[in-house]
């Protein structure tokens, strides 16, 4: 086997702690001498020993002269366990092959730099593209210092989200319901506004997926005014907690219920335009708190303010087999777009047939 090989044999393993690793990075680790694996693993979660770790514990003595391959350059600060790249030097490696820099001011080419100066030979870009598609939300987080947004929704063949009556179930098989829990599991917050709760009374759960993960992502409820009631699932703290971004607008005694039925209360400065609250103040809290993928679950407004403020990172539409109508919802409201000049592009990444149905990812252009 080859470098690139061994390396995405590495990615694989980093994908088993896609779930459960955040806000850490899920990372994938492997060690091969003489041709042979003889130590791998993946971080499984924050506490728990990093992938180099684990490798070099399975690898054992093994691991002297070796070539180690890890999808993103070994960490070199202590946290909640030690810097990696020291265990890597006492081991004994001789090579060490990285796909991608940790983008983190703490790392940031220093574990790289540590190896170098130990007389480890460092091979870094390797199967490059490929670690970035599966660390991009970590690595978007880091870089910008704001969750990775992704956008979801389920809409007909002429692009409908919900007929005029407001009613939505099902437009998309089971399958691609199944699809959207997925990354729901791979989300640490997932996000609605107030018409979306008043609307849809949703509990915001991960279901439909086995084994369902221990974790269970924050519900974040946007709420400028206060029109939300405590009878909401939200307020079930009991299935996942459940944060509430609102403004001065919000009554004393709203904000109170709320608390009272556990939910946590955060005022955000009011915007002038979209949904009435500042998205980048609330980006910035939530990467504080660690989310390092942010599920936007919204309506119409809801989508159409963070589109045109630039916050969806990735627009995943699934797109049913029904026809809904010229009175029904649209997927995006607020955007006044008169002509193409003015329309915004996207870039097509991914196409998947799901029973009747088919997901479609975009990314900005």
């Amino acid at each position: 086997m080859e470098d690139h090989e061994y390396m995405l044999r590495a990615i694989a393993l980093g994908e088993k702690g896609h779930i459960t690793a955040p806000p850490n990075p899920w990372v994938g680790c492997l060690i091969v001498k003489e041709g042979k694996i003889v130590g791998e693993g993946y971080h499984v979660a924050p506490g728990q020993p990093h992938a180099e770790i684990v490798a070099l514990k399975e690898a054992g003595e093994r691991a002297k002269g070796a070539t180690m391959y890890v999808t993103l350059e070994p960490c070199v600060h202590h946290g909640r366990t030690p810097p990696c790249a020291n265990s890597v030097i006492e081991a004994g490696l001789s090579r060490v092959v990285v796909g991608v820099e940790d983008p983190d001011h703490q790392v940031s080419g220093k574990g790289m730099q540590i190896l170098r100066d130990a007389g480890i030979e460092v091979l870094v870009g390797v199967c490059a593209n490929e670690v970035y598609d599966s660390l991009k939300p970590y690595l978007h987080q880091r870089k910008t210092g704001r969750p990775f947004c992704v956008a979801k929704s389920a809409i007909s063949i002429d692009g409908r989200t919900a007929a005029a009556d407001r009613s939505s179930k099902w437009i998309t098989p089971p399958e691609a319901r199944a699809d959207a829990h997925r990354i729901r599991a791979e989300s640490q917050a997932i996000l609605i506004g107030t018409g979306t709760a008043l609307t849809d009374n949703p509990k915001l759960t991960v279901r439909e997926i086995d084994p369902l993960p221990e974790r269970k992502p924050l519900r974040v409820l946007l709420d400028t005014h206060g029109r939300v009631s405590t009878f909401s699932p939200l307020f079930d703290i009991s299935l996942a907690p459940t944060l509430i971004f609102t403004s001065s607008d919000c009554k004393t005694d709203v904000r109170k219920s709320w608390e009272d039925a556990g939910a946590e209360v955060v005022e955000i400065s009011k915007a002038s335009e979209g949904i009435g609250l500042d998205l980048q103040e609330m980006m910035e809290n939530l990467f504080r708190r660690g989310i390092v993928q942010l599920m936007i679950e919204g309506g119409a407004t809801l989508f159409g303010t963070f589109l045109k403020q630039g916050y969806v990172d990735q627009l995943v539409v699934y797109i049913g087999s029904c026809i809904l109508g010229d009175k029904a919802e649209p997927l995006f409201r607020g955007m006044p777009i008169e002509s193409m000049d003015e329309s915004i592009s996207m870039k097509l990444v991914n196409v998947r047939k799901l029973e009747n149905s088919v997901r479609l990812d975009y990314v900005p252009s």
